[in-house]
């Protein structure tokens, strides 16, 4: 097994666990959906957290990422970084069945008061392939996908500090619509 199959291999649980995660958060929903006053924005979300995996292992079967590319303990360290935070965008995505009991089962309300955290990651996890594709390459280059990852963080950082749910919807559907075109692009490779 050489470097790039055991780095793939570690990089592969971290991110698979992370769906796992995902998934039974999901199941746990649906197991509970009588309980559950439902609402479309957490699962809007949970599917953007599904494409940002789905669009990480384009990349790496593309050999786009850097994290298969490392030749010393430093920089796989770094490298892992991104597999973590997918993990934990996959973990925060939905909300605990636990803290929906808690808020009377408003899945909205559950989303609301949890969602910071999850738009932290995203916004770190967005900056951060931004500045590892920029090292990647050995420059800064404000292509198309530079710019894409802009309009993800603007429209993520105000996210933090508003309950505006229309301002919510709009993320939703842009970050989602972005995903999407981005994975098709990779897919055309």
């Amino acid at each position: 097994m050489d470097l790039r199959e055991h780095s793939l291999a570690l990089i592969s649980v971290v991110v698979g666990l992370g769906l796992t995660t995902l998934l039974g958060g999901f199941n746990r929903l649906m197991r509970r959906r009588g309980e559950i006053r439902w609402d479309a924005l957490p699962l809007v979300w949970a599917l953007v957290a599904l494409l940002l995996v789905n669009n990480y292992w384009w990349g790496l079967y593309l050999g786009k990422i850097a994290a298969v590319a490392t030749t010393n303990v430093d920089a796989y360290l770094l490298a892992l970084a991104f597999p973590i935070l997918l993990y934990l965008i996959c973990s925060a995505a939905l909300p605990d069945v636990h803290s929906l009991h808690v808020r009377g089962g408003n899945l909205l309300a559950s989303y609301f008061a949890e969602s910071r955290y999850f738009f932290v990651l995203i916004i770190v996890y967005v900056i951060g392939t931004g500045a590892g594709t920029a090292a990647h390459a050995g420059a800064f280059h404000m292509d198309e996908h530079m710019w894409m990852r802009l309009v993800i963080v603007s429209l993520c950082l105000p996210l933090l500090w508003t309950r505006r749910l229309l301002l919510h919807w709009l993320a939703a559907i842009v970050v989602l619509a972005i995903l999407v075109v981005v994975l098709f692009e990779m897919a055309l490779h």
